[in-house]
Parts: C-alpha cells; sequence; structure tokens
C-alpha cells in the first residue's frame, strides 16, 4: 500500500504572508478537496460525532467500539442512549462501518443485516508509551505500592466493567490468604457503582498515562472481569507493559486476550479465586508474564494503514 501525503500548500511557505491563510483556515479548508484531486473517488466523510448533514456525494463512515448502548441501554445513561441511537439511524440510512473488532465487526453485521464488505474492522493498539520495564519508583512510592505486590484494574466505574464481582472475589481471596491490594484506577463512572475503598482496595481517580503506565509495570496481573467489551484496550496496555492478564472471556476479550491470558467466565466465582489464589506463587505469575509478553503488538500506524485502504475501497 502507498501512502498519500499532500504537500503543502505554496501559500504557507510564504514568510508573513501565511499568517493570513492560517488565520483564514485556508489549509483546512481545502484539504478534502485536494485529498480528492490527489488520490481519485468520491470523497469519504467518516463522523466525528452523530452529525446528519454531510457532503452530497460523500461516502459516510460512522465508528462502532459496541452495541451496548442499543442492546443494553440500562448500562448507560440517557446521552450515550441517544448518541447510539442516532448513530444506527446513520448505518440503517445507509453509512458503512469501522468497528473496533472482529467481534463488534460480527455483531454490527448481524444487529443491522449488513452486508460484510461495508463493515470494517480496524482493531485498536495501545499507545507507544506502554512498554514493558520496572515501574518508576518515585510513583511507587507517591502510592504507597510495592512492585509486584498488588493486583490492578484499570476502566471506568460503569455497569458493564462488572466491578461488584470483583471486589467479591477479591474479599473471598482475602479471606484465603492473599494480602496484596487492589487497585482500581478509573476517572468516571455512571449506574451507581460502588467502588469505595474497603480492606486491601484502593482506588485510583484521573491519573496521567504515564503514571498508568508504571502501574501496569508494577503490577503482579491485570484483572479485567467485564461482562462486556467491544475491545478491551486495558487489556492490550497490560500487554504491551508484559503485564499477566487475568480476564473475562466475555464479548469481543475472548478475541482480544487469545492465548495471551488466563480467560474465565465473568460469572465464575470458584475460578477468578482460584486463579488470584494461585499468583501467590512466582512461578505461575512468571507463566502468566511470559503469556503476555508473546502478545503480538499493533501500533496506531498499522492501525491508520488499514482504514485508509478501507477509505480507497469504498471511495472507488
Amino acid at each position: 500500500m502507498v501512502d498519500l501525503v499532500l504537500e503543502t500548500p505554496f501559500y504557507l511557505k510564504i514568510p508573513f504572508f501565511r499568517r493570513i491563510p492560517i488565520r483564514k483556515r485556508w489549509e483546512e479548508r481545502s484539504r478534502a478537496e485536494r485529498l480528492r484531486a490527489y488520490a481519485g473517488g468520491r470523497s469519504v466523510f467518516h463522523h466525528s460525532g452523530v452529525q446528519t448533514e454531510y457532503p452530497a456525494g460523500s461516502v459516510s463512515v460512522v465508528t462502532v467500539y459496541d452495541l451496548s448502548a442499543l442492546e443494553n441501554p440500562q448500562w448507560h445513561t440517557k446521552e450515550t442512549v441517544l448518541f447510539a441511537e442516532r448513530e444506527a439511524r446513520l448505518i440503517e440510512g445507509g453509512s458503512s462501518v469501522m468497528a473496533i473488532s472482529e467481534w463488534t465487526r460480527q455483531r454490527v453485521i448481524d444487529y443491522f443485516d449488513l452486508p460484510q464488505e461495508r463493515v470494517f474492522c480496524a482493531g485498536g493498539a495501545a499507545d507507544s508509551i506502554f512498554s514493558p520495564g520496572s515501574p518508576s519508583s518515585g510513583v511507587m512510592e507517591k502510592l504507597d505500592l510495592e512492585p509486584g505486590r498488588y493486583f490492578l484494574h484499570v476502566g471506568n466505574f460503569v455497569p458493564r466493567k462488572n466491578i461488584p464481582f470483583l471486589l467479591d472475589v477479591y474479599g473471598i481471596s482475602r479471606d484465603k490468604g492473599v494480602k496484596i491490594p487492589l487497585v482500581l484506577v478509573g476517572a468516571g463512572g455512571w449506574g451507581d457503582v460502588a467502588v469505595d475503598e474497603g480492606p486491601g482496595v484502593r482506588v485510583l481517580r484521573n491519573l496521567s498515562n504515564r503514571t498508568v503506565v508504571e502501574l501496569y509495570r508494577g503490577a503482579r496481573a491485570l484483572l479485567c472481569p467485564s461482562s462486556f467489551e467491544g475491545l478491551g484496550l486495558p487489556v492490550l496496555e497490560a500487554f504491551a507493559c508484559g503485564t499477566p492478564v487475568i480476564s473475562s472471556s466475555a464479548a469481543a476479550l475472548s478475541d482480544t486476550v487469545g492465548n495471551d491470558g488466563v480467560q474465565l467466565d465473568p460469572g465464575d466465582h470458584e475460578g477468578w479465586v482460584r486463579e488470584i489464589t494461585a499468583l501467590e506463587e512466582p512461578e505461575r505469575v512468571d507463566d502468566l508474564r511470559r503469556m503476555s509478553s508473546s502478545a503480538v503488538r499493533k501500533d496506531w500506524q498499522d492501525i491508520a494503514r488499514g482504514i485508509c485502504g478501507f477509505y480507497r475501497r469504498i471511495s472507488e
């Protein structure tokens, strides 16, 4: 595949004069037309939201992360459900779809009864800052954590994350001798999900990505018991850091985790307690770390190349 790179317009190369086109956004406003002239074919309008109006003759594309707001509206806010309903109308009206995972792609095809060629799986990737390494001693000290001596959960505090279940199996594991803390990292939530700190439970909110990287690196394992995920980005971030993963097998997580982590039913109390307590043995931690480190990693450039190929195909 050949990447297309637009040349910088001549008027942006003229000192002093270029301030005028920059202020009037000439380059930005002419970008679509220049791309069309360079690449050929129809223009593609990829919705950043759920705009119902787009340039005549353009191919409309929407991004779908999952269909949970349509299939399980009780998990979401009214605003999220309204967004999903508007997006559904765009799809029913002819928009093509970029899905975040193969599982979501197939769900979209089945739900809307669409032809295969109208739905593309873009996939997902961890940001490049997520990488293996020893955790920062400064971050560990600041958060009062010891490397290798805490479990980690990353994600907003919402119903589909199955957090009450996680707290339950963690509490049972503590009764069986597990003493290291469970650290819950989130930025917000809804749905009356209880995330109060209790015995061994730490709740950390609104952390920077850099701090979260250090938490992945220092965790004994990522625990991801979600009952529904359209992709499971925290799993990809954990893999990128070489962090062991114990995950639900629900929805897209089955594909995202694959053979690189332990997969369990999101309601299997006994199984989750067994796997958590097994991580008291260093050999088991090493086994899971080797599994995680073997995961194939994509970057966002890989994802972008695939998307550009999809654009070219649907615009021909």
